[in-house]
């Protein structure tokens, strides 16, 4: 009796969970066979029973489902499936309308974005090419200055003729006494 309830177990695990497979079915009878609870001779015909057993209970299944979905489907009247369908097509618009807008939102959005990263950018350009300017005239009159200055100093080191300058009155000193040296010759030429 006790192997009758463990084959009873395996039919029943078997059928609940749906239709076996033949494979499975060869499985389960195997374990069986294995265990002592059926002879091989009866192996072939265990299988077969169970995967005929299994075939029927899917059958049914699906047949309790078929009649429970007429059975509701009989309860649903008309309107009441077109009130809901309408529901349906009614929140779908409200999404697609939401969607719309969001996407005006943020196209509007990295717009005002965009322009305002555009301005700045203009205000940073000018900004720099004021200061680059104001630089550059800056540098010119540095640059003018230091020639003005460049060129006075050179001035100063510089000879000239005609003895306006520091350098042409030592010149004119220097002529000064060279005309004195050769006055000398010159009277002690005439003296002889």
């Amino acid at each position: 009796m006790a192997s009758n309830e463990r084959i009873r177990k395996y039919l029943d695990a078997g059928t609940v969970l749906g239709q076996v497979s033949r494979g499975r079915a060869e499985e389960i009878v195997r374990e069986l066979v294995n265990a002592g609870d059926i002879q091989r001779s009866q192996a072939q015909e265990w299988v077969d029973n169970l995967v005929e057993r299994s075939r029927k209970t899917s059958e049914q299944v699906l047949e309790l489902v078929r009649h429970e979905v007429a059975t509701q489907l009989d309860r649903i009247d008309g309107k009441s499936l077109e009130a809901i369908a309408n529901q349906v097509a009614e929140i779908l618009k409200k999404s697609a309308a939401a969607g719309r807008t969001a996407t005006k939102d943020a196209t509007t959005q990295a717009s005002k974005t965009a322009k305002g990263v555009s301005t700045q950018a203009s205000k940073t350009a000018k900004g720099v090419s004021t200061q680059a300017s104001k630089t550059a005239k800056g540098v010119s009159t540095q640059a003018t200055k230091t020639a003005k200055r460049a060129t006075a100093a050179a001035k100063k080191v510089t000879p000239t003729r005609g003895g306006s300058g520091k350098s042409g009155s030592k010149k004119t000193k220097t002529s000064t006494s060279d005309k004195k040296s050769s006055g000398k010759k010159s009277d002690k030429k005439a003296a002889s």
